[in-house]
């Protein structure tokens, strides 16, 4: 296989590149330059707001006033389309704002600039082309994305944003998302020198013409990532804008074929400047490294325990006598293989409460790449419990906990939806959670499927979930709940 790194800044860092990447195929990896899609070079708060808008105005290479009233535009749009509620759209503005701001600094670097360009494999351009031409005919008979009420991440208000979901469509399914993953995850590997682990692959997302992706940071456990350029009907080139870790920024185009590799959790990335053209379809792919510990972890300043405890008591209260057993065994059955002190004893109340205070536990098996993680029982536990304040402070602690699934695949998603807990879905759902994701290693029910076969299909959840495009999935082997 023969990889062409394409460079996206001065000399030194071709050289960087290309040992990075040695080693890994056999064929001489061969550099070419490609000059990027302007020469001014400027930094955040130029082309849209990122720190601190109002510095758009000040020094502005591309036009202070212009971008400016763009963004005025935008942000308009927004508070008109969820009239009344529009002030959401400030608060999603201020949140992205703030990330974009706080999140970077924090964070590992694990490259020099943060991202780079390349080709993508053939064998990964063929799997993703033909999931493509098998399911699009045009963007309109696609389904729109979903977004929270108030959410700024793009202009979909004005230029619907689409989506293709991966896991349900012909020619997808679990094989096509674990052969792109493995396929990336070898070409991550090597770019950042760290093993990887899967965190997110949904599907391939359909820009409209007029779109805007507002410049942000992603949520972890969505670290090291890659956008692959799957199909295009363009008037003009339309790049994506990093903010590399030099300060700068770079506006990178791609065609069909060619992929960006970027830190997401730490790079500012976006397409401030709005599509010209009729679609532009990419997928993006992510992974979190491997290696945390526990005595990295935060301290949390709240007593988990207690909450933990008062949760546990709220749940066991809503079983009833004839059911009690199978309520609690919601709670009970993810406590296999769990690797806990020895001093504790199995299934114990106190193991639940150290999983909890310990939320990085890992299985024996955590350098397997098949390795299952259930570092998130306290966070399935809360939203199975429908105790929104415990889940927050829990996620707070350890925002990966948000995405993963138990040794059954079940997310605290799955469990709000079996629960009927429709104030904590909204906030999962906010939060970034799949509304789609299947249990049992992508072979089970969809959340939707969940909440019908437990709580029928007129609960109220039920209509909630519909409402947001949730897909009703059965596990393999069954059909669907009937009315």
């Amino acid at each position: 296989m023969r990889l062409l790194i394409v460079a996206v800044a001065g000399g030194s860092r071709l050289t960087s590149l290309g040992s990075i990447f040695e080693g890994l195929y056999t064929d001489k990896i061969q550099v070419a330059s490609a000059a990027e899609s302007s020469s001014s070079r400027y930094g955040v708060d130029k082309s849209f707001p990122m720190h601190y808008p109002a510095d758009m105005t000040v020094d502005n290479p591309l036009g202070g006033m212009e971008k400016r009233n763009l963004y005025n535009e935008f942000i308009n749009g927004c508070r008109e389309y969820y009239a009344p509620d529009g002030h959401l759209c400030d608060i999603t503005e201020e949140e992205r704002i703030q990330m974009n701001i706080n999140q970077p600094v924090g964070m590992v670097n694990y490259t020099e600039l943060g991202f780079a360009k390349v080709h993508a494999p053939d064998e990964l351009n063929k799997l993703l082309t033909r999931f493509w031409k098998r399911n699009f005919r045009s963007p309109q008979n696609i389904p729109n994305e979903t977004w929270s009420r108030g959410n700024t991440y793009t202009n979909h208000w004005s230029s619907p944003s689409k989506m293709l979901q991966m896991e349900v469509l012909p020619d997808g399914g679990e094989e096509l998302r674990s052969k792109v993953w493995d396929i990336s995850k070898d070409i991550l590997e090597s770019w950042t020198g760290v093993e990887l682990s899967p965190s997110s692959l949904y599907g391939v997302r359909v820009y409209t013409d007029g779109a805007v992706l507002a410049p942000h940071v992603d949520r972890m456990p969505l670290v090291i990532s890659a956008i692959v350029n799957v199909a295009q009907d363009v008037d003009e080139e339309w790049p994506l804008e990093v903010i590399g870790h030099d300060g700068t920024a770079h506006n990178l185009t791609l065609e069909p074929g060619q992929m960006i590799l970027y830190e997401s959790h730490s790079i500012i990335h976006g397409r401030p400047f709005p599509l010209q053209g009729r679609y532009y379809a990419n997928v993006f792919i992510h992974f979190e490294p491997l290696g945390h510990s526990i005595k990295n972890e935060q301290t949390a300043k709240v007593d988990l325990s207690t909450l933990y405890q008062q949760a546990w008591e709220k749940q066991n209260s809503e079983c009833s006598k004839d059911d009690y057993n199978d309520c609690k065994l919601q709670i009970d059955f993810n406590m296999e293989k769990v690797k806990t002190p020895a001093y504790i004893l199995p299934g114990s109340e106190e193991e639940k409460r150290w999983l909890q205070a310990h939320s990085n536990a890992k299985l024996a098996n955590t350098k397997e790449r098949t390795r299952k993680v259930v570092d998130n029982l306290g966070a399935n536990f809360a939203a199975a419990a429908g105790d929104l304040t415990l889940l927050k402070r829990i996620v707070k602690g350890d925002p990966k906990s948000l995405y993963r699934v138990d040794n059954n695949g079940w997310s605290p998603l799955t469990e709000a939806a079996r629960g009927g807990h429709q104030e904590v879905m909204e906030w999962l759902l906010q939060e970034g959670a799949n509304i789609n994701q299947r249990t049992h290693k992508g072979k089970g029910g969809s959340p939707l499927w969940w909440a019908k076969k437990f709580l029928g299909s007129k609960h109220k959840i039920v209509e909630y979930m519909e409402e947001r495009g949730a897909v009703e999935i059965p596990p393999s082997g069954h059909g669907k709940i009937k009315s």
